[in-house]
This record gives structure tokens, C-alpha cells and sequence, in this order.
């Protein structure tokens, strides 16, 4: 068992309650992270997810997620306030006035609230431990598994064989040991996905770099891009990512190979995204809305509770969760509508649409315009892990884990479909980026 166990399993219950569903998000914190300290940031990421829903934790009704996992990131496990920004994906100022805001309604002071979290965690239960004794099944788990391994490869191989006659022709992945070379210069070349390497010693440090896979199965090293975030135009031809040197958003334009800086201020306190042409990059800093298009400016609208949720479909307006609502206002600061938020719905790129995936099961609800259920038709042996963006109105995408053509598929809306996006990810590198991803 991990020595990171019972911490991230008591962090869990703080933020999820005693219920077996904290308990195994916690676990698969720790499978994702290898039993490591980083463990720590899928579990925060995970609860802060607009997609999952969480049980209530059974303490501080009064306050958001956000505000919760701020206490107990800074009061229980003991986080500074630059590691509980990364945690949390927010920047540091939002994570300051979150701490203030949370102790402001809980009515107690930070060293009051540390002695309450502690108690409340002391008598958290065992685990049960599987009893001893013989197992008596094994000879028949193995033939069993042996049959269901069979099956599983001549359905994958089956099914390989028709995407591949699908598409023109079979789906195919970059070579983990292919030669990695770095991006640098004019290159004809379209980006199909990217993944973060972290450091060996924690995820903690600047010592990340990312890989780019392009289409042409080339492996591109950017060095000096931090680990907080990286984005990828809907075209592939472009990338935006946090300069590690000079301390400022970058945009690297693949075809020119002309690099464009922006904005000098602290990585964390960034959000890129790319406008649905690839034209335009917003991003958010030092409390401010900006929109970059060859020269920087600002929209109007954007305070210190305010996230940046991407573009509305067309790129007409970008979408700002004040933490109560959602608004989406156009590049002039003009609110054109608004509508109430809640944990577990996802962004609203068209502004009609909400949807809440199951965390269980392959379905998933939409609200909005035309609600209803719907069955994600993801191979059999294939099960939901999470949604990792959306990349239009219509679709978004979700990485799995089992058996399948690919870990990672996008599903239209409308219909369920899935459609694999092939890509050779390392087993332990889970932050990756696809075109278009918001």
C-alpha cells in the first residue's frame, strides 16, 4: 500500500464524506499517480471537475466546492498558497480570497478550522481487509480470463479492421521510442495530440516538459513550456502554452514557425483558449479578461470570483463563471445571457446545452434543448474514466480505461457515437491535449 494511503484517503473524506465514493476516488488518485504525492492534484482536480458530483461532505453547507477544497488543501494537508493554486487550477489571488471567503462564512479563523479538520479525520475507519484463506478459484479465474483475453483480441483486431475501412485507413499511434526532436522553425505539419511528462520527483516543480505528436507520427519536445497548461488550435497549426523563460503566453505558429509573446505576469494566474477559427487566443490574468488577435485587449466584465470558460460556438462571445452563474458576454463586455451554475454540469459552449456524465456507467444526461439520456457507444470492453474537453458544441471528449482502439474517444451529442482518437500516451501521463479542447 502507498504511504500516501491514509492521507489522500483522509483529504478524500474531507471533501467527499465517509462514503465509498470519496474512498475510491482517492484510490484512483493514488493509480493515476503511481502511489505518489501527486496524488494529491488528480484528487483536488477530480472534485473541482465540472463534470463529476460529488456527496456531500457533511460540513460547511455554506460553501462552494472551491472554497471547501481551499480550506482543506491550506488547513489540513498544509499546502502553501502558490501549491494549492496548482492544485486547484486557479490562480492565486482566487485562491486567497476563496480561503477568506469560506472562513468569513464558517465564522472561525484558519488554526480554529486546521484542529476541526484534524478531529474530524483521527477516527476515520479502516479499510476492511480481505480475510485470509484459500483461494479456490484460481484455476477457473485463469481459464476464464485466458477465454475473455481471446475474445477481447479478435474483437479489437475486428473492430481496428472496420474503423480502419472507415476512415480510408487504420487509425495509428507515434512510437513511444521514435526520436523526439525539438519544435523549432517552420514545419508543415498538423498537431493530433500532445501529453505532459512530469518531473521524476513531483509534479510539483517546473522540471515538466510536454511531448506533440503531429499527424505525420513526428515527436516534438517544447521544453519551455510550463506544466500549468498548454492549448492547441482547432486546426493543429497552433500552440499556446506558458514560456518557462520569458515568463509570458506564447504562440507558436507551426506553418511560420513565428513565435508571438504576450502579456509578462505569473503562469498560474492564466487561462488560454482558442477562438473556434484558431484566430484568436483569450486568456485571463491578474483578475483581467484579454483577447489576443496579432495585438492585446482587454474585455470588460471580468472580476477576481470570475473563470474563464472558453468561447461560445462561432466565436462571437466567451463564457465567465462568476461561481453562482454562468454568463457568456461578447468581446465588449455586453452580457448577452446568463444562467445558473452547478458543480456537476459541464461549460455551455452553444449556450443551450448541459450535460452530466454519468461517473459509473457510459451515459450521460443533456439539459437544455431536447433532455434526455444517452448510451456512449464505446467498445465493450472500454469504460468511461473522465471527460477530458469539449471540442465543439456537439462533442466532446473522454478518455476510458479497458480494451479498445484507443483510450480516448469523442462523442457526438445527438448521438451517442464514439469515435477513437488514437493516441500512445505513456500509462502514468494523464494531462493530454486534443485540438480544439476547451
Amino acid at each position: 500500500m502507498s504511504d500516501w494511503y491514509e492521507q489522500v484517503r483522509r483529504t478524500a473524506s474531507l471533501l467527499g464524506g465517509r462514503t465509498p465514493y470519496a474512498r475510491r476516488m482517492a484510490e484512483k488518485a493514488l493509480r493515476d499517480r503511481e502511489g505518489t504525492k501527486d496524488a494529491f492534484f488528480s484528487l483536488y482536480r477530480s472534485y473541482l471537475s465540472p463534470f463529476l458530483a460529488w456527496p456531500d461532505p457533511g460540513w460547511g453547507t455554506e460553501l462552494s466546492n472551491l472554497e471547501r477544497a481551499v480550506l482543506v488543501a491550506l488547513h489540513h494537508d498544509g499546502w502553501t498558497e502558490q501549491e494549492t493554486a496548482y492544485l486547484c487550477g486557479r490562480s492565486r489571488r482566487a485562491v486567497r480570497r476563496a480561503g477568506e471567503k469560506g472562513l468569513r462564512a464558517l465564522g472561525t479563523d484558519g488554526t480554529a478550522l486546521a484542529g476541526t479538520l484534524r478531529a474530524m479525520t483521527e477516527d476515520l475507519p479502516a479499510v476492511a481487509e480481505r480475510e485470509p484463506g484459500r483461494n479456490r478459484t484460481g484455476c477457473g479465474v485463469l481459464i476464464v480470463c485466458f477465454i475473455a483475453f481471446v475474445l477481447m483480441v479478435a474483437y479489437c483486431s475486428a473492430l481496428d479492421a472496420s474503423l480502419g475501412q472507415h476512415a480510408g485507413r487504420a487509425p495509428f499511434v507515434a512510437l513511444a521510442f521514435s526520436e523526439l526532436n525539438p519544435l523549432r522553425g517552420p514545419m508543415q505539419a498538423t498537431i493530433r495530440y500532445t501529453y505532459r511528462v512530469d518531473a521524476p520527483v513531483t509534479g510539483l516543480t517546473d522540471g515538466s516538459y510536454w511531448v506533440v505528436i503531429t499527424e505525420s507520427e513526428q515527436r516534438l519536445l517544447v521544453e519551455d513550456a510550463t506544466p500549468s497548461d498548454l492549448e492547441i488550435s482547432p486546426n493543429g497549426r497552433r500552440l499556446a502554452y506558458h514560456s518557462r523563460s520569458k515568463r509570458e503566453v506564447v504562440v507558436y505558429d507551426l506553418p511560420s514557425g513565428r513565435i508571438s509573446t504576450m502579456s509578462k505576469a505569473d503562469a498560474s494566474d492564466y487561462e488560454l483558449y482558442f477562438s473556434p477559427d484558431g484566430r484568436r487566443l483569450a486568456f485571463a490574468s491578474e483578475n483581467k479578461l484579454y483577447v489576443w488577435d496579432g495585438r492585446r485587449r482587454r474585455v470588460p466584465g471580468f472580476g477576481p470570483e470570475s473563470t474563464l470558460n472558453g468561447w461560445l460556438t462561432g466565436g462571437r462571445a466567451l463564457l465567465i463563471d462568476d461561481s453562482e452563474s454562468v454568463r457568456a458576454v461578447d468581446l465588449n463586455g455586453t452580457v448577452l445571457f446568463s444562467t445558473e451554475d452547478s458543480d456537476h454540469v459541464g461549460p455551455l459552449p452553444d449556450g443551450k446545452t448541459w450535460i452530466d456524465v454519468g461517473s459509473d456507467e457510459n451515459r450521460f444526461t443533456r439539459y437544455g434543448r431536447r433532455t434526455g439520456r444517452r448510451s456512449m457507444r464505446l467498445p465493450t470492453t472500454a469504460r468511461l474514466e473522465k471527460v477530458k474537453c469539449w471540442t465543439s458544441a456537439d462533442t466532446f471528449v473522454i478518455s476510458t480505461y479497458g480494451y479498445g482502439p484507443s483510450h480516448y474517444y469523442r462523442i457526438v451529442i445527438e448521438t451517442g457515437e464514439a469515435e477513437p482518437l488514437p493516441a500512445l500516451v505513456p500509462e502514468d501521463m494523464k494531462e493530454v491535449r486534443f485540438p480544439g479542447c476547451v
